[in-house]
């Protein structure tokens, strides 16, 4: 079943370039940067002895869920400008480090930020090759978005189940112009 929806989610018909709504660019990195904040109040807000938590064997500890939120976003991002993933350093370290784990979730958003600033807005509305189908760079970028809101929404449990409160959603951010 997810595999279905994922599919059909991508081959959903995107806005056309026209269609794009007057500072939707300035929005999306606006919300990539609101992510970042979120994703560092977390690895931040968790003990480094709890790096390793997770709430049932079968799932990503806490420090896998934090890189499986972050790491697709600098991949999305290159697959939208046409280019290999950067390297967001090595997982032996970043996974045991909060540290070097913070470092890692910098270096995905900052690349990211980079492609989208770095996108003219041709390219930006222009189409482009992921995962095997055809859609606008800003579509693919908006995905790494949703991928990432969805994989650090799972983490509300980690803090939960430790007796933590997580970091407080702040849905507006610094709430100047977002």
């Amino acid at each position: 079943m997810r595999t279905t929806l994922f599919a059909a989610l991508l081959v959903a018909a995107p806005l056309s370039a026209q269609q794009l709504p007057t500072g939707f660019k300035a929005q999306q990195i606006a919300d990539f940067e609101r992510e970042r904040r979120m994703t560092l109040a977390m690895v931040d807000s968790m003990p480094e002895r709890l790096l390793h938590f997770k709430p049932v064997k079968e799932v990503r500890d806490f420090a896998q869920q934090i890189a499986h939120a972050a790491v697709p976003v600098a991949i999305f991002a290159a697959s939208a400008k046409g280019e290999k993933p950067p390297a967001l350093g090595d997982s032996t370290v970043y996974l045991n480090s909060k540290q070097a784990l913070r470092e890692t979730v910098n270096k995905s958003y900052d690349y990211a930020l980079g492609v989208v600033n770095g996108l003219s807005d041709a390219d930006y509305a222009g189409t482009t090759t992921f995962a095997k189908y055809t859609m606008t760079r800003w579509r693919i970028l908006e995905l790494a978005h949703e991928h990432s809101v969805w994989t650090r929404g799972e983490l509300v449990s980690y803090f939960r189940l430790n007796g933590m409160a997580p970091p407080a959603f702040n849905l507006f951010g610094s709430g100047a112009g977002e």
